[in-house]
């Protein structure tokens, strides 16, 4: 299983979208400019102790005190010497590398009392290229004012020499000539770049001639020798690989047993190869991997790099990068192996070295989560500047969104040419942000603008500019106001270079250029902390163990962290939302990208999770190249070509998912009620009629495996129109013997359409039809807006009622789908997991929705507990009762109250109507009188609280014992019903 991933995915649905990096990835040729910051040492003395600190020239002993700390409670206390010099030092030699770059931080206090001054960093550096052999270097200001008042901030940027053999740091007080006690605490040194080559972790030279992990690849042999020709490292002893019979097999080392080798990190692996004899076939050697993981148990091959032409009397370099993951699951064996294009050359090999080129991607914790705050009240930039370099960004006061300053830019040179600012650090791949900028135009001419916020990258040499705002961008119109442009929840998913990443401000008009002038103001960058699920619910797939699975449409963002967590925990089969789709595998015809899907596949086979297929064939062909249909004419010709577009396609991508894939939607969405032969007439059928779903289902049985169903997929089944469709079409291909297993109901229902009544009927039908045949729910969500309503959009203000109305019809929903198991429903798909990713949010407009079982936090909401408990929804167990007074002989006064549970309110209670059924006794007609218009409202009841009203009913004509059942409808929520019956008695 391939699983080299590129961003290839035309055609969302939804919304929160963000490609594997390479970082992540298993075995991808990762350049070194993956570099992310990494911590090596830190001292906060908080232990109580000097932590390796020393004295520097005749200062004191360093101390681990107590009376000040900058963070913690210790700090490291020394004085200086009677002359001012010296201070705390400590030895670099190991934590520093040669040719890498650092920043290393501390802060420095006085003590009570001393005379203000100023301090350094600074390193001794050891190094034959210094006069005299040693080099005193600053790290950062010679001078920081320090005082007894406070702290203040040592250090910076610090790159090491490449020939230096010893280093000894110490901060020191500058232009003190007598003794000066100071503190020091939270010293901090950061790698920002490794040395060439990356920071070493590993070396083999077998210099105490054992194979030091080393191992056979295949049946080659292994045996440590003398080098016998002089390696560049003057190594005196090599590897020698021989009994070798095929090209594969050489010398192999598994990664997964070298601890120093983690994932997430680059690596570069480096090794001299030297062939025992000539061999005048010019041999090369490669380096190569093989994976294997509870995904691919097979192993998955990767070439890392091959060598120029071996010789027996030199050594040759070969060199290649690798990274890996641990998704979906962690390697169970990465075996690193050499081998050679002659199938029996014996050879050595020498100095193989591993070095970390980017350590793993820091976690949440590790990351500069402060944001970026531009108010430009200080009167500057706030690290603001022009795009181009040629236009102007100014601090203005002429206007302000907030306070009295704002960043003006003018003179731009393009519609890129907008203010930018480095978030290089401030924003991280996978993480979450939101954004915000408020823009005034000059001039105030009335016109209208777009204005887009945008990102510029830079990784290995490829530059992208990924749109933050969703392309093109928010409408401004020149009106001499400010207009926010927002953007919450953006997704973090280009990874750039150390220092290569930026944000910036730019107009994107429809055609030729906008380089009018603007304002901004207040902008604000803020990290989103992941969410985290709640891991004491019930599980909804174990839930319904016994009826059928519960799946989820899921993309590349739903295989890791929280989302990944919420996946394993609730659902048992998944959906690729788009990556197994035509476009998505086969853009262009022959050419297969797998990666995504294979990734989603992976990791459902490492969690035993079911996978639906979806889809071979869309009848509209959307997210379909154009190639599949040809010309699009019903010539014979193109005929041809579109049927052998369609198997070939089928073949290829059922073949290289196998088994692991239990059931296809082969054909997707063909109804269309308004044609009389009650399919969609699309570039498929324009030129194949009504064959290509026989095409498409007879090639889907012919090369998948033995057992996979196979599905016709459609939406809004439970139209009747659409359903008497739906058996029209299923009645024909049964008819004529075409391979048909199952038919899905895409159920992409509105809150008030359809009925819970109708989708039952739709399932009920088909099954009275065709007994035989399975069905499933494949793309079940619910918008909280009514079918048809275009206009409205609660944004971020969901109202509880209108989640508590949606969780009682999921309830409806579930009830009923319990007792369709005998009708052959064999699944359940939610159409995504949470609300923070659904395609409803801008089908059929641009708005904000809530149609799935979790929040935008992942945590449960009213949905969920209809799906797997009622007894957690708002208004459960609401209770009826009735008390009765008497106002004269025939009238009586009846209340009734309606108690609500201690689950939470219980929304929009209404009495839909009391009725008098007469029981026994001397017929009479009692005349009952609603305090008003039925519905009763008794409007939301508080949680544990109780509401009432108030009915008279007048007995008159009726004999005393006359007996009655009184029945009373009520509602919450809409859905949650019931009524309320008891027997009376008239006296």
């Amino acid at each position: 299983m391939s699983r080299f991933v590129a961003d290839r995915r035309p055609g969302l649905l939804v919304n929160r979208i963000t490609p594997l990096l390479c970082m992540i990835l298993v075995l991808t040729f990762c350049g070194a400019g993956r570099l992310s910051a990494q911590v090596v040492a830190t001292y906060n003395f908080d232990d109580g102790k000097a932590d390796g600190w020393g004295s520097f020239y005749n200062a004191s002993t360093p101390v681990a005190s107590n009376a000040e700390a900058y963070s913690g409670t210790y700090s490291l206390l020394t004085t200086t010497s009677a002359t001012g010099t010296g201070g705390p030092s400590i030895s670099m030699n190991t934590v520093l590398l040669a040719g890498a770059k650092y920043t290393i931080t501390g802060w420095v206090r006085l003590g009570a009392g001393e005379s203000a001054a100023n301090a350094n960093f600074t390193i001794a550096r050891t190094d034959p290229s210094c006069s005299g052999g040693t080099c005193y270097d600053t790290i950062g200001a010679y001078q920081v004012a320090v005082s007894d008042a406070g702290w203040a901030e040592i250090g910076g940027a610090y790159s090491v020499s490449t020939t230096e053999t010893a280093l000894l740091l110490y901060s020191q007080l500058v232009g003190a000539t007598s003794a000066v006690s100071f503190y020091m605490d939270d010293v901090v040194i950061t790698e920002t770049a490794p040395p060439p080559g990356g920071t070493p972790v590993e070396t083999y030279t077998w210099a105490d001639d054992k194979l030091d992990g080393w191992a056979p690849f295949g049946s080659a042999k292994l045996t440590v020798e003398a080098t016998p020709v002089p390696d560049p490292s003057s190594d005196a002893k090599s590897l020698l690989v021989s009994n070798r019979t095929g090209g594969f097999m050489g010398p192999s080392l598994n990664l997964v047993n070298v601890k120093s080798v983690v994932a997430g990190a680059t690596y570069q692996v480096t090794a001299y190869v030297l062939l025992e004899k000539a061999d005048s076939s010019n041999p090369t050697a490669t380096i190569s991997t093989k994976l294997t993981d509870c995904a691919d148990t097979s192993g998955a091959y990767s070439n890392l790099a091959t060598s120029t032409a071996l010789s027996h009397t030199a050594w040759t370099k070969v060199q290649g990068n690798f990274s890996f993951s641990d998704l979906p699951g962690a390697p169970t064996n990465l075996i690193l192996y050499i081998q050679s294009s002659s199938a029996t050359d014996s050879f050595y090999i020498a100095h193989v070295t591993i070095n970390e080129l980017a350590p793993p991607p820091p976690t949440p914790s590790q990351q500069d989560n402060s944001g970026i705050t531009s108010t430009f009240e200080d009167g500057g930039l706030d690290g603001w500047s022009s795009r181009s370099g040629s236009s102007s960004v100014t601090n203005s006061t002429a206007e302000a969104h907030g306070g009295t300053h704002s960043l003006l830019t003018t003179g731009r040179i393009g519609n890129w040419d907008g203010p930018s600012i480095s978030v290089s650090d401030k924003m991280y791949v996978g993480s979450v942000y939101n954004i915000s900028g408020w823009v005034m135009m000059l001039p105030t001419d009335g016109s209208s603008h777009i204005v887009n916020i945008s990102l510029q990258t830079t990784l290995d040499g490829n530059t992208s500019y990924p749109s933050v705002t969703g392309y093109p961008g928010v409408t401004v119109p020149a009106d001499g106001k400010w207009h926010q442009i927002s953007v919450t929840g953006y997704n973090m998913s280009s990874g750039y270079d150390t220092g290569a990443a930026t944000l910036y401000f730019q107009t994107v008009p429809p055609s030729g250029n906008d380089l009018a002038s603007f304002y901004i103001d207040d902008f604000q960058l803020s990290y989103v902390p992941p969410p985290t699920i709640q891991t004491s619910l019930a599980s909804i797939y174990q839930t319904y163990a016994s009826e059928f699975p519960i799946g989820a449409a899921v993309d590349l963002t739903d295989l890791s962290g929280p989302h990944l967590q919420l996946l394993v925990k609730h659902f048992d089969s998944i959906t690729s939302g788009n990556d197994m789709k035509w476009s998505s595998v086969e853009a262009t015809k022959g050419a297969y990208t797998f990666d995504n899907a294979d990734s989603e596949v992976g990791m459902a086979v490492c969690h035993n999770i079911r996978i639906r297929g979806h889809n071979l064939v869309w009848a509209t062909a959307q997210q379909t190249p154009s190639y599949a249909t040809g010309d699009g004419t019903n010539s014979p010709a193109n005929q041809a070509v579109v049927t052998a577009n369609i198997q070939e396609h089928i073949k290829s991508e059922v073949q290289h998912f196998g088994s692991k894939v239990y059931a296809w939607d082969v054909v997707n969405e063909p109804l269309d009620p308004t044609q009389s032969d009650c399919l969609v007439h699309g570039p498929f059928y324009q030129v194949l009629g009504k064959s290509y779903i026989d095409i498409a289902l007879k090639a889907a049985r012919q090369y998948a495996p033995a057992g996979t169903k196979l599905f016709l997929n459609d939406y809004s089944t439970a139209d009747p129109d659409r359903l008497a469709c739906y058996v029209k079409v299923v009645k024909d291909l049964k008819t004529r013997g075409i391979p048909l297993d199952a038919v899905g109901h895409e159920n992409h229902n509105a809150i008030n359409y359809p009925s819970t009544a109708a989708i039952v009927n739709a399932i009920d039908t088909m099954h009275e039809n065709f007994p035989t045949l399975e069905q499933q729910i494949t793309e079940l969500d619910m918008s909280v807006y009514n079918a048809g309503d275009t206009t409205s959009n609660y944004g971020n203000n969901i109202p509880a009622s209108v989640l508590a109305e949606q969780g009682w019809l999921y309830e409806q929903y579930f009830d009923a789908f319990r007792g369709l198991k005998d009708k052959g429903l064999t699944g359940i798909t939610f159409w995504g997991m949470a609300d923070d990713d659904t395609w409803l949010d801008s089908f059929p407009v641009n708005r904000t929705d809530y149609p799935l079982p979790f929040n935008m936090q992942l945590h449960a909401k009213p949905a969920y507990w209809g799906v797997v408990n009622a007894s957690g929804l708002p208004g459960y167990g609401l209770k009826l009762s009735l008390a009765g007074t008497s106002t004269s002989t025939t009238v009586r006064k009846w209340t009734v109250t309606a108690a609500n549970g201690n689950v939470g309110p219980a929304y929009n209670t209404l009495l839909a109507g009391f009725t008098l059924k007469q029981t026994g006794g001397v017929k009479c007609t009692p005349v009952v009188t609603p305090p008003s218009a039925y519905p009763v409202s008794l409007g939301n009841i508080a949680t544990s609280k109780s509401a009432s009203a108030a009915f008279t009913i007048n007995f008159a004509g009726c004999k005393s014992g006359v007996t009655f059942t009184v029945a009373i409808p009520w509602s919450v929520a809409t859905y949650d019903t019931g009524t309320w019956t008891d027997s009376i008695e008239f006296h």
